[in-house]
């Protein structure tokens, strides 16, 4: 679906009344989405957000609403779709298809802090812990070999699987806008998919960990990261051994798609990541996991 950005605002008046709400009082673009484009709304009911699919598609927004369930019963935010009055979770109307929720407090973070880390870590494993079933498969995730085009011994091997978030990095998350050490609510959900648990941890790893110029990754916050998960879900000897071949697969993977996609400056910026990760493997000075 192409999407128009000015038919996008016009609508927001009927999308919103079709979810129950009164007239916008103030509407403005959040982020620059592949998947989708949101928009932050305000009513006299609150502050809300307006999600249009770009690139997602209905079965995944159903998705969406499931790990929403599952990870709300975890003690997890997420931004929890609202329904309309016939029961219904997504508008479609005028080549348009979209959602609405309620905004939650936060704001994404800038960078990584020891405690974040360790949260990032922990709510991972949460996620993998307690989001355990999809209506809907998918097999479209950019981790899945199958897609990725990069080839890995490790999906040969007996590893943990199950339900992976696959994209979960600083923009997907929202945190306390005054610590800023503290996730308060985890992001979209487009990625999730069967597969490797470890595979999803070295996502993680890669997207976070890294120097504040974003070009080499950072042992510490590596190391806390894996020690926050291993508090919700202690990883097997297996995952261990074979953690630093999920690191160069889902690096690999980034900047095949950067690449592919002209996103030059962060193919490059995940390439000196895993140039400096493989170097400190090799120099054994990155004890990663006890």
């Amino acid at each position: 679906m192409k999407a128009n950005i000015s038919s996008e605002v016009d609508s927001i008046p009927e999308i919103i009344s079709f979810f129950g709400l009164s007239a916008p009082l103030t509407i403005y673009p959040i982020g620059d989405g592949v998947a989708n484009h949101n928009y932050a709304v305000r009513t006299v009911q609150g502050e809300f957000v307006v999600k249009f699919l770009v690139a997602q598609s209905v079965e995944s927004i159903e998705n969406d609403i499931a790990i929403q369930k599952q990870l709300n019963e975890a003690g997890i935010s997420t931004p929890e779709y609202l329904q309309s009055e016939q029961d219904m979770y997504i508008f479609n109307a005028h080549n348009l298809i979209a959602v609405v929720s309620q905004k939650i407090d936060g704001v994404i973070p800038r960078e990584v802090n020891i405690k974040l880390a360790n949260d990032f870590g922990r709510k991972l494993a949460t996620f993998h812990e307690n989001v355990v079933q999809l209506p809907h498969p998918n097999k479209k995730g950019l981790m899945n070999p199958a897609v990725s085009g990069i080839n890995s011994s490790i999906f040969s091997l007996s590893l943990p699987k199950g339900i992976i978030h696959g994209d979960f990095h600083l923009g997907n998350v929202l945190v306390d806008q005054v610590s800023q050490d503290q996730i308060v609510a985890v992001l979209d959900f487009e990625e999730a998919g069967e597969n490797l648990f470890v595979v999803d941890l070295a996502v993680t790893v890669m997207g976070v960990c890294s120097s504040t110029d974003g070009y080499a990754v950072d042992i510490d916050l590596i190391q806390k990261v894996i020690k926050g998960y291993n508090s919700t879900r202690n990883l097997s000897d297996l995952e261990k051994t074979h953690f630093t071949e999920a690191v160069r697969y889902s690096a690999e993977t980034w900047i095949k798609w950067f690449k592919e996609n002209n996103y030059e400056k962060y193919a490059e910026k995940h390439k000196k990541r895993l140039e400096s990760f493989t170097e400190l493997v090799s120099m054994q000075s990155l004890f990663i996991i006890n």
